[in-house]
């Protein structure tokens, strides 16, 4: 099929190349032919005033023409390849020249003019007349001939006029060979040319297919399951753009790959730790190792909750992407909202030694209460962490107004809009990871090994957007991370 399409592109620059080819040569041959019929015509022309000029130059007024003065005719004649009959004023033939160099005509055959021997100023009693030199065998027809009448003016009077005769078969020659040469130069620079549009259409159709062939076998091995590899863009046509999209492609499904086996493990070891503790508890209660104490079947509750956080957010993420999530709109304070929140967090941040400051401004939002608390609750879980003990993370809100709100990367809808971040000192985001961070199960590889299923981010993206907002994430301006949220006002004001 490749070779296929590399033939049919070959073929089709050489079909056009010879199709080209042949009107070019029928517009040369059909506009040659034209151009050299006016040339020969000028030639005639031409010729047939030499004649006219040397019977002016030669006509003597007293005597009229004499045998030197045929003589010269008939070499001009000759020369020219016409037969040149002279008449009198009064139309009388006064004597005949043959210039052609083959067959017979009207002249004797040995190229002499025929004089009329009455004629005035002619040669005389020895003079043959004109009339029986002309041999019956050869009668002038038109058919073989182009005759052109021409008056001799001598002193600005006519002193006779001449009929000069062209054979056509001269002519007819002449074109014959013109046409000739003609189509012989035409077929040699077609082949050449021919020639030439072959191997320059083989060149671009190999350069055309080779790109492709190498995407058929890239594609071939993707399909194949060999995730890594890739295909080499070359130039910047459209070839060139769908290497890159396969490279793009390809790099997705390879981080997709990766992300799954990754989900599989995170999943796994967050099942398995709250699983394996349940079970270890229940078993010591069995065996009489632990007494049934509140403190020891606390435990387990505690783990069962954790199960139960998982699995709620598994669920949530289900309905944000079936776009089954139900969204309750309400006028709100989400300053009101995010304090609530961050004094929930204290007691946990403060255990573990990180601050906890916050500037919140008050700014109405129409939202989902209980969807917002959880955006709040999981961005600061989120910075809680990863960032270190002795660090510090700043919350705060406020109003924001312009035709588009633009924070960083991020932008928000037109007009009122209130703004939320969360930004933390800790180790931050890798410019490569921030594409994705907001990417299902997705985990950054310098934080793997942490707890967590890489939902957090996901649901947060998922709540803002039902809710009409935005959310991204960037690098702090001190190192850390920030996490920004762009919700519209209520009303279209802060």
């Amino acid at each position: 099929m490749r070779r296929g399409l590399r033939l049919r592109l070959a073929l089709t620059h050489l079909a056009v190349a010879v199709l080209a080819i042949v009107v070019v040569g029928a517009i040369v041959a059909f506009a040659g032919s034209r151009r050299f019929d006016s040339y020969l015509q000028q030639v005639q022309s031409k010729r047939n005033a030499a004649v006219v000029t040397s019977l002016q130059s030669t006509y003597k007024p007293a005597t009229g023409w004499d045998a030197t003065a045929i003589y010269a005719l008939s070499q001009v004649a000759m020369f020219n390849n016409v037969d040149v009959a002279v008449y009198g004023t009064n139309e009388r033939l006064l004597f005949t020249v043959q210039g052609r160099h083959t067959g017979s005509g009207m002249m004797n055959g040995n190229g002499q003019g025929m004089m009329n021997g009455s004629g005035q100023g002619m040669m005389g009693s020895s003079a043959t007349p004109a009339a029986a030199a002309s041999p019956q065998a050869s009668p002038i027809s038109s058919a073989d001939f182009t005759i052109e009448s021409a008056p001799v003016m001598v002193g600005g009077q006519q002193v006779g006029r001449a009929e000069i005769y062209a054979p056509k078969t001269a002519r007819a020659a002449a074109e014959d060979a013109y046409q000739s040469a003609l189509t012989h130069n035409l077929i040699i620079a077609a082949a050449i040319a021919g020639v030439l549009a072959l191997l320059l259409s083989l060149l671009v159709s190999r350069r055309i297919t080779a790109p492709l062939e190498e995407l058929t076998d890239a594609a071939g091995d993707v399909s194949a399951g060999n995730l890594e590899v890739r295909v080499s863009p070359r130039g910047d046509d459209e070839v060139a753009a769908l290497a890159v999209a396969f490279n793009s492609m390809a790099d997705r499904l390879a981080r997709d790959e990766q992300w799954r086996r990754d989900m599989t493990s995170d999943l796994s070891h967050e099942l398995r730790t709250p699983l394996a503790t349940i079970q270890a508890r229940v078993e010591a209660l069995e065996d009489g190792v632990l007494p049934p104490t509140p403190e020891n079947l606390r435990v387990i509750g505690e783990e069962v909750e954790r199960l139960g956080r998982l699995l709620g957010a598994l669920r949530s993420l289900n309905e944000l992407e079936n776009e089954d999530l139900s969204v309750e709109q309400e006028s709100m304070d989400l300053a009101e909202v995010t304090a609530g929140v961050v004094d929930r967090y204290r007691p946990a941040f403060a255990a573990k030694g990180v601050g906890l400051a916050d500037d919140l401004r008050p700014a109405t939002v129409l939202g989902d209460r209980d969807r917002l608390l959880q955006v709040v609750g999981n961005l600061l879980d989120n910075a809680l962490k990863f960032t270190p003990g002795g660090g510090q993370v700043a919350v705060t809100v406020d109003a924001v107004t312009g035709p588009e709100v633009t924070v960083g990367a991020l932008s928000g809808p037109a007009g009122a809009s209130v703004r939320l971040t969360v930004t933390d000192d800790g180790p931050g985001v890798d410019p490569i990871d921030l594409p994705f961070i907001f990417d299902r199960f997705y985990r950054a590889h310098g934080v793997r090994g942490t707890s967590g299923a890489g939902l957090g981010l996901a649901i947060c993206r998922g709540l803002v957007e039902a809710q009409g907002g935005s959310i991204a994430a960037e690098d702090a301006a001190g190192g850390g991370a920030r996490f920004t949220v762009l919700l519209p006002a209520a009303g279209g004001r802060p």
